[in-house]
């Protein structure tokens, strides 16, 4: 990328003797003062609309540019967020007997999530008593979930992990 305006490189106006002035009597009872600083070492850069306005160009650029990246920063840590989730376990224990699942529990979520457009993750970890078929998430909330187990599984410790969701 290039850049946003064009550089200048500003000069002092350097003088013999930058500090003398020479009165002149006008005869009407005024003077007037005139500069009288010897010859110029150094022509100053001149200080025009042309010069302040460059300036002016190159200073809403890059406010301009910095409200863009300050939007690309919060857009990319919002993205950051979404990934980032929660992470628990929770047992489920059946007391039923087969094929009627009795194996329920409410999960509540630390981290309140703003729609129920999030995903949960499941993985059973242990399960003793039979077999696991299904982890079934369902009844989401901003603030939580059920769980249920499905199988001849008596019980069954299950690994969830949750993300997306906190923003609409």
């Amino acid at each position: 990328m290039g850049l946003l305006y064009d550089i200048r490189r500003w000069l002092d106006h350097v003088t013999e003797y930058p500090n003398r002035r020479k009165v002149i009597d006008n005869g009407d009872g005024t003077q007037t003062i005139e500069k009288a600083q010897g010859r110029i070492i150094q022509q100053g850069t001149a200080r025009n609309a042309p010069n302040y306005n460059n300036m002016e160009t190159g200073i809403f650029a890059n406010s301009a540019y910095v409200s863009f990246v300050q939007q690309q920063v919060l857009q990319l840590q919002r993205n950051d967020e979404e990934l980032q989730g929660e992470i628990g376990t929770v047992e489920l224990t059946n007391s039923r007997n087969y094929p009627f699942p009795g194996a329920a529990a409410t999960v509540s979520i630390n981290n309140l999530r703003s729609s129920v457009n999030y995903e949960v993750h499941t993985e059973v970890m242990e399960c003793s008593g039979g077999f696991v078929e299904e982890i079934e998430v369902y009844d989401k909330q901003l603030n939580g979930f059920k769980i249920r187990l499905k199988g001849s599984a008596k019980s069954a410790v299950v690994k969830y992990s949750i993300s997306g969701g906190l923003y609409q």
